[in-house]
């Protein structure tokens, strides 16, 4: 269902980032390509960093030389942070020299362009770029997502849960785990068909996706009606704070519920949180959380049910 509502991205659906102290510099850069993709420019490496926190460029093109953050700088910071290490960039440089050269690819770049800029080349080698990182976005989309509901699966959980542990150990920031059942959805399907409860996980994953504010919060699908969020750098109160506000986007769905005491769709969530630098094995964290689900349902359900570990 979720393949058959969202079609291929194309190149026009790509953002492309332009890194640039000159604004001369970035118009040319956007009047080359602002025909092949979507195209952003900013004057400064904080300008990109600040941007990158709120969005997620397919491509960013980087100048070299600026002041402040220059482009190896801001490189260094793009590829030490979880959540841009994986945006690929291509250097714009005046110095072409050997070393130089040798800079740029060592600084993680895919490919970089020399100044003054050659159209031809520019608009190629963008286009490759893009071209290349959609294939990659597919692959993703088929090895990491959940057909039905868009949401990510088990697949993606096993690869990048010990990664966002370690993470947090590196950086001694909190993880937090929310796990969410659709209330009574045995129920659901007896009364509705499977065909409508398929619907109402899909609408459920999709509303739930839409409520994650943070580009690294993430929505699992664990199987059946489950889900889990992760929640990075975020402690108890905070999990807590947003697993509450999951449990009112989907009660303001609305989705009719005849089964149900309430009459709508609802859901239930139990919140864990792993300590930084503990010695807390996060399947422990995950069992908190499931039993947290246990009590809230065992509570009348449409609630959520907080606990962390402090040994």
């Amino acid at each position: 269902m979720f393949l058959n509502k969202n079609n291929s991205r194309k190149l026009k659906d790509c953002l492309v980032l332009i890194v640039d102290d000159q604004a001369s510099s970035r118009l040319v850069l956007e009047t080359l390509i602002e025909d092949i993709a979507k195209v952003v420019g900013v004057a400064s490496g904080e300008e990109a960093l600040a941007f990158c926190d709120q969005h997620t460029p397919d491509l960013i093109l980087l100048d070299v030389v600026m002041p402040g953050l220059d482009g190896h700088k801001t490189a260094q910071k793009l590829k030490a942070d979880p959540e841009k290490s994986h945006i690929p960039f291509m250097f714009v440089t005046a110095t072409v020299t050997d070393e130089e050269q040798s800079r740029c690819w060592n600084s993680g770049c895919v490919d970089f362009v020399e100044k003054p800029v050659n159209s031809c080349t520019l608009r190629n080698r963008v286009k490759s770029q893009l071209t290349h990182k959609l294939k990659n976005d597919l692959l993703e989309k088929l090895i990491y997502l959940d057909r039905l509901t868009g949401a990510y699966n088990r697949h993606y959980l096993e690869d990048f849960l010990p990664r966002l542990v370690k993470e947090g150990d590196r950086n001694d920031t909190p993880l937090s785990l929310v796990l969410f059942d659709i209330d009574l959805f045995k129920q659901f399907n007896d009364h509705y068909g499977h065909l409508e409860g398929d619907d109402c996980l899909w609408r459920v994953s999709k509303a739930l996706k839409t409520a994650l504010q943070r580009p690294m919060d993430k929505l699992v699908r664990i199987g059946g009606e489950e889900f889990l969020v992760l929640l990075p750098n975020t402690d108890l109160a905070g999990a807590t704070d947003v697993a509450q506000r999951l449990l009112h986007v989907i009660y303001e769905l609305n989705l009719p519920h005849e089964q149900s005491p309430m009459s709508r769709v609802t859901i239930s969530g139990g919140v864990a949180t792993r300590l930084p630098k503990r010695d807390i094995l996060i399947d422990t964290v995950l069992k908190q959380a499931d039993s947290n689900l246990y009590k809230a349902k065992s509570q009348g359900r449409n609630r959520v049910v907080s606990h962390t570990n402090d040994a």
